[in-house]
C-alpha cells in the first residue's frame, strides 16, 4: 500500500500530466489497472487516513477532521478502530508502516513556525499556532517509549514502524528525530536545523529492509512518505530532472522534484519485489489522501528553510499551470471532485486481471481497502465497516459480483481556506455523496449536518456529463436530489460512533494464485 500526500488527480502522466515526470507510476498504471474514479476518504489527511486504515466513511469514522487545527488535540484512534494491519495480522501477515502515521501524541515534538523569511519567524504554525495548542517546546522525556497510546502504530496492528507519529511532524523533511517501533531515535546530521538526513530516504531504506527480511513470509507494507506535502523540500540531487527549466523558480523546481522523487521511491520498491522474485505474488495499490493544495503552498510552501515555513506563491501558481487536479473543481479541503478524487492504481502481474479497462471507470476508493485486503487474505473484516470488497474487480474472479453502496464524505467546519466556490469552510458542515452518475454536495450552516433541508444549500451534479461540477442540476432532478439527501442524512452518526467488537476468523476464501 503506497499513499502519497496531497496528490492531485492530474499528478501522473497516466492521468494526463504533461509536465511532471512519473515514469515508474505510469508503468504501473499501464501494466495494471488505472482507475479513473478513485476516491480518498476525505479532503484532508487525518480523516482520509482514518478511512483508509479502518474502512469507515466520514459519517462513522473516529477521526473526521484535522482536530489539531481546530481544538489543539491530536487526532487519535481508539481500541475498537480496527485497521487493515490488525486484520491482516490476524491472518498471519507481517505488517509494517514507513512514513507518516498521523495519529496520537508525541510530547517531544515542537512545530516549526511560519515566517516571512528564514530569519523572520512568526509565533504561529500551520497547524493552528499557539492558540491551537501547537507546542513551542518539548515537554516529554525523549528516551521514554510509547507503550500506552492506543493510537500508536504498534497498538494498531503493525509489527514495524519507522516514521513520524503526529500530523504536523510530517511538515518537517529534515526532522531532529524519527520513531522506530515505539522509541524515538535522533538524526544527528540534522542538528542545528541543517539539511542532512532526508526523512523520506530513511523510510524508503526501512521499507526495503522490511521486504528483504520478510521475503519468505506473507507481508503487508504501508509506505506513506509525506511527499508531496508542503514545504517543497528535496535533496539537491533530486532537482536534476528539472534543472533545465530556466523559466521556473527554485521553489517550482523543488515542488516538481517531489513528485519525481516519490516516483523514484516507488520504482525502487517495485524493483526490489522483482529482484526477489516476489512481484508475481504481490498486490500493489497506489493512491493519495486528498487533492492538491495551492492555498497552503501560497502560505508555507517554500523550500528555502529547514526550520521555518515561508510563503511560496510560485509553487501555488504551479498547481494551476501544471493542472495537478486534472481539470476537476477545487483541491484539498474541498468535497468537490478536485479535493477527493485521486489517482488509484492497482498493480500485480500475477494478481491483477488483464482486462482492467472493463472495470477502470467504476467508482471506489480508500473506504474499500480494508474489506478488499481482508477478502484477499481470507480473513473476516469487521462486520460494521462501510466499505466493501472489490476483489473481483481487481482479480477478475466471478464470485457473484460487487454491489457497491454510495460513497459518502464529510467535512466538519474547519479553519482552512477551501477556495472552491462554496460557503466558507469555517461556517458550514459540508457533506457529499457519489451515487452512480450523481454527485450531491450539501452545505449545512453551523456544526450539525442534519439540519432541515430548507436551511441547507444542496447542489447536484451529473458527473458523467459534467465531471468538473460546473452546473448544478438539482432543480431539474428534484427526485434525485431528495433521494441523495435522504441517504446523506442516514449516513451520518454523531460522534463518537460506537464500533462493534472485532473477532477475526478465517474464511477459507483467500486468493489462491496458480503456481
Amino acid at each position: 500500500m503506497i499513499l502519497a500526500d496531497d496528490f492531485g488527480y492530474g499528478a501522473l502522466g497516466a492521468y494526463g500530466q504533461q509536465v511532471l515526470q512519473t515514469p515508474h507510476l505510469d508503468r504501473l498504471a499501464g501494466e495494471g489497472i488505472r482507475f479513473t474514479q478513485g476516491y480518498a476518504g476525505a479532503s484532508v489527511c487525518a480523516p482520509s487516513r482514518t478511512t483508509l486504515l479502518t474502512g469507515m466513511h466520514g459519517g462513522h469514522a473516529r477521526v473526521r477532521a484535522n482536530t489539531q487545527r481546530t481544538t489543539g488535540v491530536e487526532p487519535r484512534l481508539l481500541e475498537r478502530d480496527v485497521t487493515f494491519a490488525e486484520v491482516l495480522a490476524a491472518g498471519g501477515y507481517r505488517t509494517g508502516i514507513f512514513g507518516k502515521w498521523g495519529f496520537g501524541d508525541d510530547d517531544c515534538f515542537v512545530a516549526d513556525p511560519i515566517g516571512l523569511s528564514c530569519d523572520l519567524a512568526l509565533p504561529v504554525t500551520p497547524g493552528g499556532g499557539l492558540a491551537g495548542g501547537a507546542p513551542t517546546e518539548a515537554t516529554g522525556d525523549f528516551d521514554v517509549s510509547n507503550r500506552r497510546d492506543a493510537s500508536h502504530p504498534l497498538q494498531k496492528g503493525f509489527d514495524a514502524f519507522v516514521g513520524l507519529v503526529t500530523t504536523e511532524h510530517a511538515f518537517q523533511y529534515w526532522p531532529d528525530y524519527l520513531w522506530r517501533r515505539n522509541r524515538r531515535f535522533r538524526l544527528p546530521a540534522n542538528d542545528g536545523e541543517v539539511k542532512g538526513t532526508y526523512a523520506p530516504e530513511v523510510y524508503l531504506d526501512a521499507a526495503l529492509d522490511f521486504i528483504d527480511e520478510h521475503r519468505a513470509e506473507e507481508f503487508c507494507l504501508y509506505f506513506a512518505p509525506q511527499l508531496v506535502h508542503f514545504p517543497n523540500q528535496v535533496p539537491d540531487e533530486a532537482l536534476g530532472p528539472y534543472a533545465d527549466q530556466v523559466t521556473w523558480t527554485p521553489d517550482m523546481k523543488a515542488y516538481a522534484a517531489q513528485y519525481t522523487l516519490l516516483d523514484d521511491y516507488v520504482g525502487q520498491i517495485i524493483g526490489r519485489l522483482e529482484e526477489l522474485g516476489l512481484a508475481e505474488d504481490t498486490l500493489v495499490v497506489v493512491t493519495g489522501d486528498n487533492g492538491p493544495t495551492p492555498n497552503e503552498h501560497l502560505l508555507v510552501g517554500s523550500s528555502s528553510c529547514a526550520d521555518v515555513q515561508t510563503p511560496s506563491p510560485d509553487s501555488a501558481l504551479a498547481d494551476y499551470l501544471w493542472d495537478t487536479n486534472g481539470g476537476l473543481r477545487a483541491g484539498k479541503h474541498s468535497l468537490y471532485e478536485g479535493g477527493i478524487r485521486v489517482p488509484l492504481v492497482v498493480w500485480g502481474p500475477g494478481v491483477v486481471r488483464r482486462d482492467g479497462d472493463a472495470v477502470a471507470d467504476r467508482p471506489w476508493g480508500s473506504v474499500d481497502l480494508l474489506p478488499t485486503l481482508a477478502d484477499i487474505a481470507g480473513v473476516s473484516a469487521p462486520e460494521d465497516v462501510d466499505g466493501v470488497s472489490v476483489r473481483d474487480w481487481i482479480t477478475g474472479e466471478r464470485r457473484g459480483g460487487v454491489e457497491h453502496p454510495p460513497l459518502y464524505f464529510e467535512r466538519p467546519p474547519i479553519n482552512d481556506q477551501n477556495l472552491d466556490g462554496g460557503p466558507p469552510s469555517q461556517l458550514v458542515y459540508t457533506t457529499a455523496i457519489r451515487w452512480g452518475r450523481w454527485k450531491g454536495v450539501r452545505h449545512a450552516p453551523g456544526a450539525d449536518p442534519l439540519v432541515d433541508d430548507a436551511r441547507a444549500r444542496f447542489e447536484l451534479y451529473d458527473l458523467e456529463a459534467d465531471p468538473a461540477e460546473t452546473l448544478d442540476v438539482s432543480l431539474l432532478n428534484a427526485d434525485v436530489a431528495t433521494r441523495l439527501q435522504e441517504r446523506m442524512r442516514a449516513s451520518h452518526a454523531p460522534p463518537p460512533y460506537q464500533r462493534r467488537a472485532y473477532r477475526p476468523r478465517r474464511t477459507g476464501r483467500e486468493l489462491r494464485l496458480p503456481r
